[in-house]
């Protein structure tokens, strides 16, 4: 008979479920003084700050807030992801415009889909996930959509657009993640401790 008191379940869903829940534990003096850590980090990065197009997002359920990133950087133009199916679009916002609650709990800019905008024409795409390493690996929300949407990334050479910037607490980070073969690598990782290369 083994003893396997010590195990520990690294699969995704169970990495998914440990992280979600510590990040729910955060109280909002933890998450605002993160968000303000994370801007300072990323007002250095000069992938970020070199980008005209960014894909942000609105943070949920204790995700790092970078909304202070956005106010400190009103001159560019930001886009909120729109969820349609198994589809992830982007759709334009500035801090302060409206937004209207959709699928997933999600809220999305109230425009038409004829103001969207491609993918592959986003500088940066700063990636909300729950789980990274410092290689460039994440886990997100289990949905696919950054997966299935940045694809066209997959063998990409160095220099290749967007950036995929992935955003988290440094308490989200684990030793190594195993990386499935669809998994779209991130170019870098920021949290309100430092910033990661991959």
């Amino acid at each position: 008979m083994t003893n396997d008191s010590h195990f520990t379940d690294t699969t995704p869903d169970a990495l998914r479920n440990k992280h979600r829940h510590a990040r729910a534990e955060f109280n909002a003096e933890t998450l605002e003084r993160h968000a303000v850590a994370l801007a300072a980090n990323l007002s250095g990065v000069d992938e970020f700050t070199a980008a005209k197009t960014v894909a942000s997002y609105i943070a949920i359920r204790g995700e790092i807030d970078v909304q202070p990133l956005m106010h400190q950087h009103p001159n560019k133009r930001y886009y909120l992801p729109v969820l349609r199916g198994q589809s992830m679009h982007f759709a334009p916002w500035q801090p302060g415009e409206s937004l209207v609650k959709k699928d997933f709990g999600l809220l999305e800019p109230d425009v038409s889909d004829e103001n969207w905008i491609e993918p592959a024409a986003l500088d940066v795409v700063l990636m909300p996930l729950v789980v990274f390493d410092q290689y460039g690996n994440r886990i997100g929300q289990g949905g696919g959509f950054y997966d299935r949407t940045f694809a066209f990334l997959h063998g990409r050479q160095e220099a290749a657009t967007p950036v995929l910037l992935g955003v988290a607490h440094d308490s989200q980070r684990e030793p190594e993640l195993i990386a499935e073969a669809w998994d779209v690598p991130l170019d870098l990782i920021a949290t309100e401790r430092t910033v990661y290369l991959r």
